[in-house]
């Protein structure tokens, strides 16, 4: 739950996070020059240390990529990681689709 508030926090960067979880779990309360933010140092106390890979695996599993999108790029980015108009499985041939385009009748182009 503290890293998913963390990976909000640092706008979906994974590293910045392992950095700061490091951080806490090392006593400093300091990543990369600057205070790690109190709800996560209580958070994270008393927390096992992973690995940076390990964390990034985590998240790509936990959440969905159009979910990992909207962190980093926003609004934008959650738009182009997801499927638009999903549809269920179905066997081949079951489902047929049609142009909404209507074709001129044979009639009006031989006037043409």
């Amino acid at each position: 739950m503290r890293d998913r508030e963390a990976f909000a926090y640092f706008r979906g960067n994974i590293a910045a996070v392992h950095r700061a979880q490091t951080a806490v779990l090392a006593g400093t309360g300091q990543a990369a020059g600057a205070p790690v933010p109190e709800f996560l140092v209580a958070g994270w106390a008393g927390a096992e240390p992973v690995t940076l890979r390990t964390l990034q695996r985590a998240f790509r599993r936990e959440l969905t990529p159009a979910q990992l999108a909207v962190w980093r790029d926003g609004e934008e980015g959650r738009q182009a990681a997801e499927v638009y108009l999903r549809r269920p499985q179905a066997a081949r041939n079951q489902i047929w689709e049609m142009d909404h385009k209507k074709l001129p009748s044979p009639a009006s182009v031989a006037h043409a």
